[in-house]
This record gives structure tokens, sequence and C-alpha cells, in this order.
């Protein structure tokens, strides 16, 4: 009978201290989880409307940092947890044995994931709306995310095909050819007309844009050009044109 002699009264105090101590965490990671992401959202939101940014290349950074954002958030949390459980969680890590090798493999796989993500974005080479082909994985499609562990792509038969960054060894960009870029003019219901008629009076002295309609962008209107032209060309050519629009 000894064996069942506890202290009951202590262990429950001990479940429910932990329990609040976890919920407390959980909502507080929750917050701040959801508060970092609106304040991202809102700043990439406010710098995409400025009138010479390109709203592709913000939108990938935006997805970019979000996703850091959630994978740092989650690793904080289940380290927090851990530590109030009473989980030595360093000391499990240095003596795991064949975990910690499989961790230490899973770990070098993210860090080259976040590495090879790193240079994709630095270096432009691809940009959210591009199409683009992988030329070891046999894949090709249009971009949807550049994530900072992998690349979501839109396929031609609708299919959506998840990369990670470390298995991307060779890419083509059939946008860089004549490279494509979209100009994405920020208009409410009240001066869409307007805008419409002046971009279209713009976009018809130079015929290297498009004009591509309406789009809506994270619940926002806008009207889309597109502009094709040589790299070399392309950055001139989009303030000139830019700078029309909002004459």
């Amino acid at each position: 009978m000894k064996y069942f002699n506890f202290n009951w009264e202590a262990i429950l105090d001990l479940l429910i201290t932990k329990s609040i101590q976890i919920i407390w965490v959980s909502l507080l990671f929750f917050l701040l989880y959801h508060i970092s992401s609106r304040i991202v959202k809102k700043l990439f939101k406010d710098y995409s409307e400025r009138k010479w940014t390109d709203t592709a290349r913000i939108l990938t950074f935006a997805k970019l940092t979000t996703s850091g954002i959630h994978y740092l958030t989650v690793f904080l949390y289940i380290y927090t947890v851990l530590n109030i459980v009473g989980i030595p969680v360093s000391n499990i890590l240095a003596g795991a044995g064949i975990f910690g090798v499989a961790l230490g493999f899973a770990g070098r796989d993210l860090v080259a994931d976040i590495i090879n993500g790193f240079f994709i974005i630095v270096e432009h080479q691809i940009n959210v709306g591009d199409t683009i082909r992988f030329e070891n994985l046999d894949i090709e499609g249009i971009v949807k995310t550049v994530g900072i562990r992998s690349i979501t792509l839109i396929s031609g038969d609708g299919a959506t095909a998840f990369i990670p960054n470390r298995n991307i060894e060779s890419l083509k960009n059939f946008s860089y050819a004549d490279r494509s870029i979209n100009l994405d003019i920020p208009v409410t219901p009240d001066n869409l007309a307007e805008m419409k008629a002046k971009i279209l009076a713009v976009n018809s002295n130079y015929p290297q844009v498009k004009f591509m309609g309406i789009v809506t962008i994270e619940e926002k209107l806008f009207l889309r050009s597109q502009l094709t032209a040589p790299l070399s060309a392309l950055t001139n050519l989009k303030m000139k044109i830019l700078d029309a629009y909002f004459e």
C-alpha cells in the first residue's frame, strides 16, 4: 500500500500550475504570432502601394517573412512548453544518441533550405508569378510562393508542387528572356474607370506594355499591366510608365 501513498494534493496542485502556465504561454504565443503577422502584412501592403514598387517582388518577400515568423514561433513555443513541463531540452539534445544524429541530419536539411532560399531571393532569381523550370527535377510551372523552406509551383495541369530549396540545383526562368513584370496600380470602385482610362492612354505610347485587367491582391483591387522588356531597360521603363500613370 505504500506504493500508492502519494501526496495527491501536491500532484494536483502541480498539474494545475503547469496547465495554467501552458495555457498562458499558448495564449501569449498565439497573440504574438498573429500580431507580428498582421504587422508584417500591413507593412508590405503599404509598401506595395507606392507607385514605384514591383508588387510581385514585394509579395515574394512578404510570404518569405511570414513563413520565417511561423517557423520561429513554433520552435520557440515547443521549447518553452517542454521547459515548463520540466523536460531538459538541451540535455536531451546533447545525449540523445541516434535521435541526436537524426535531428542533426534534419537540421542540416533545414539550414540548406534556408541558405538556398536566401540566395534565390537576394539574387532576384525568382519572383511570385514567374514561369520557371527546375531542370534537375523536370518540373515546370508558375511560382505561387517563395518560402523559407520551399517554393510552391502551379504546373500546367493545375497541380501544386512543393519544391524544397535544397533540391534546387539548376533552374530556368522564362520571364528573363524578355523580363516581364506586373505594374499593379491600386484602385477603388470610385476611381476605377478614371484610372483605367488613364492607364490605357499611357500604355498606348509603350508597345512593351499590355493591359491585363483587374486583379485582387490581399483583398485590394489593382489594375494590372504587364511590362515586357530586356532586363537592362526594364527599370527605366517601369519608372517612366508609373510616373505617367500618376501624373
